[in-house]
């Protein structure tokens, strides 16, 4: 029977859930002592109290909303009413952080000064309003209604990294005649492209596992669309 190295143990730890977690593998034997010393960042929401826990931590991860960031302020615009946020606590320095959470975009530019990295990022329809029609590079999905109606758009170019189109990201683009979705995206939304009336063709790639009702509702000139194997659900209409 082989044996787990606190090397593994180190990688097994990075899916707990609690300090309680940590705690209770340190005391399993001398080997699997010091797991948390050996983080450089925090796998796990901290406070306070157990921040010192994880004493070489360089890097702090912001896995919710709700997370403690130390001291170190940071504006977050919230998607539902435009409302700015301002996060405290006591100070402490970390040579980056890194925002798992969902933002806007607005959120990230807020920030761009700072050495913050945002791993969700979503283009909103007030973003559009606010930034254009070119969709950030940063950027992991399209936002709900963000494109709805936007009649004048013929074209737009999808960013590899956007993994999701949210419910009427397209409806009513009549314009818009055709689109390259990337590999990167997994899902599509409800009424994503009804009544895109010029929209012809287009390929779904492999990457995408669903497409939601009444996708393609309305495209009176599309002829023909490429569904993968990899679709395992595919809604009405």
């Amino acid at each position: 029977m082989s044996k787990i190295d606190s090397y593994h143990v180190m990688i097994v730890s990075k899916y707990f859930v609690t300090i309680r977690d940590f705690i209770n593998v340190e005391l399993v034997c001398k080997k699997f002592g010091g797991t948390m010393e050996k983080f450089h960042f925090n796998p796990i929401p901290l406070n306070s109290k157990t921040l010192g826990y994880f004493s070489n931590i360089e890097t702090l991860c912001l896995w919710n909303k709700e997370d403690n960031t130390f001291g170190n302020r940071f504006m977050i615009n919230k998607m539902t009413n435009g409302d700015i946020e301002d996060i405290p606590v006591f100070k402490k320095a970390f040579y980056k952080i890194i925002v798992w959470f969902n933002v806007n975009f607005e959120t990230v530019d807020q920030n761009k000064s700072r050495n913050i990295e945002f791993k969700n990022v979503t283009y909103t329809r007030d973003d559009r309003e606010k930034f254009g029609n070119i969709i950030p590079l940063n950027v992991t999905s399209i936002g709900e209604k963000c494109f709805n109606w936007c009649s004048y758009l013929s074209s737009i170019t999808i960013p590899l990294g956007v993994t999701s189109f949210s419910d009427w990201c397209f409806s009513g683009c009549s314009s818009l005649s055709s689109m390259i979705i990337p590999s990167s995206v997994t899902s599509i939304g409800y009424q994503c492209f009804s009544y895109c009336n010029s929209l012809k063709s287009i390929t779904i790639p492999p990457s995408v596992t669903s497409i939601d009702n009444y996708c393609f509702y309305g495209c009176d000139s599309l002829s023909s669309v490429t569904i993968p194997s990899t679709v395992s659900s595919i809604g009405n209409h």
